[in-house]
């Protein structure tokens, strides 16, 4: 499976892409061209690639509102959900 997130800067994502280094499974790959952020695995079932995915994408979204890249999850009232940092 191929994922690619575009980001504002190149900068940006090569930050992004050291965050989740420690947390890299060895089936998961990625690069960074330019300001996107290129990701590449293999599964053998299709609930073990969910699996990756799901698992790839909380933490880049973590990664992400940690860098300022996308703003926290906010509830109806404008203010941040509980537990979104």
């Amino acid at each position: 499976m191929n994922l690619r997130r575009p980001y504002a800067s190149a900068t940006l994502a090569r930050r992004l892409a050291a965050a989740l280094e420690a947390d890299q499974p060895a089936d998961l790959r990625w690069r960074v061209r330019g300001a996107e952020l290129r990701f590449e695995f293999s599964a053998v079932t299709p609930e073990s690639a969910r699996a990756t995915a799901d698992d790839l994408l909380a933490c880049l979204s973590a990664a992400e509102r940690t860098a300022g890249a996308i703003p926290a999850p906010r509830n109806g009232s404008g203010r941040p959900r509980r537990g979104a940092r």
